[in-house]
């Protein structure tokens, strides 16, 4: 169940370093000793014992580095990056035809009257999340005030985090299952 979590990288890195593992347990256990009855013997007792603690160590970096999830930290940035739009409302000055971006400033030469950007409360955005799993209704957003409602259906902790431009660790606090927060 884990283990669909990791990338195809992952598991393949997983696997082989694995496979490798047991190749040298099943080669030393009942290959060798078919072969040399004394194996490894006196003479090769150290290198077998120094063999055995790098495969075994190997293993451990495997399971460490492979087996994290760097999809954790892409979710963020994923969720960052259709979420970071919204965050930088001052960098598009260029499209002032986008109805939508009415909480930007704009500051543009081409406008004669004052500016008649009246604030306007952020638009909702449901987030549910739950195990390895974060879905948004769409992931282009256009620029603009947003509040996320986030609604935890997994059965562990989750919260979200925004990071891009114009916004710097935005998030909720961690919320049980069932719970609900929001992010503005």
């Amino acid at each position: 169940m884990l283990i669909e979590a990791l990338s195809t990288g992952h598991k393949i890195g997983l696997g082989l370093v694995g496979a490798a593992f047991v190749a040298f347990a099943l080669v030393s256990a009942f290959l060798l000793p078919a072969f040399r009855p004394d194996y490894p013997g006196k003479r090769g007792l150290p290198a077998f014992l120094t063999l055995t603690a790098a495969l075994f160590v190997g293993m451990m970096f495997a399971v460490f580095f492979f087996g994290r999830e760097p999809s954790e930290g892409r979710a963020e940035g994923g969720s960052t990056g259709a979420e970071g739009p919204p965050a930088s409302t001052p960098a598009p000055p260029a499209p002032p035809t986008t109805a939508p971006s009415s909480t930007q400033t704009t500051s543009t030469a081409s406008s004669t009257s004052a500016p008649t950007t009246a604030p306007t409360t952020p638009r909702s955005v449901p987030v549910k999340e739950s195990e390895f799993k974060i879905e948004l209704p769409s992931t282009n957003l256009s620029p603009g005030k947003y509040t996320f409602d986030l609604t935890n259906d997994g059965h562990i902790g989750h919260d979200l985090v925004v990071d891009g431009p114009g916004v710097s660790d935005e998030k909720t606090p961690v919320i049980d299952g069932g719970k609900t927060a929001k992010l503005t």
